[in-house]
């Protein structure tokens, strides 16, 4: 039994803020990777363009639009549609023109997958009490097989990712 009944919203108000932040792209990209890779670091140390960062955390994103992702993790069904969501409002960005980085999907074909070999991606995870070995290994493994089904390419860090698809998507 499906108990959220969460629905879109207009966005309008909420990416013209974003805009006032964020540079938008004659196209946009999309670049996922598990928990724990350097996402955040990596963007807090962007160099800006024009006055304006180019990469938006999906976290951000999804705070900033009001996607509810976690909903009701112990529900399936409410757990699905949550993730959903994320892949939603992903396409939505990413067709606005936004470059995204991020770790939220369900099914979305991003531009390119960044998995760190395990033992630098445990190194980077050791001090998150939100992340185990287990889980870890769950997630890349979740992350691998995403990119194989939707054909993704997959580097081992986020600046060979950002160098391939900013070279592909001028």
């Amino acid at each position: 039994m499906i108990t959220s009944k969460k629905m879109f919203i207009d966005g309008i108000s909420v990416y013209n803020n974003i805009d006032k932040s964020y540079n938008k792209h004659k196209k946009g990209i999309v670049i996922l990777g598990p928990p724990g890779i350097g996402k955040s670091t990596w963007l807090k140390n962007q160099k800006k363009t024009k006055g304006k960062k180019d990469w938006i955390d999906t976290d951000y994103l999804s705070t900033k639009l009001n996607v509810k992702h976690n909903l009701n993790k112990t529900n399936p069904i409410d757990f699905e549609l949550g993730m959903r969501r994320s892949d939603y409002m992903l396409a939505q960005s990413k067709l606005l023109g936004y470059r995204i980085i991020g770790a939220l999907f369900w099914e979305f074909k991003a531009d390119a997958m960044v998995i760190p070999p395990l033992k630098q991606h445990l190194l980077y995870t050791s001090k998150r009490k939100d992340l185990n070995v287990k889980l870890i290994k769950q997630l890349r493994k979740t992350f691998k097989e995403q990119a194989k089904i939707l054909n993704i390419p997959i580097f081992n860090s986020i600046d060979k990712a950002f160098k391939y698809t900013t070279e592909k998507n001028k």
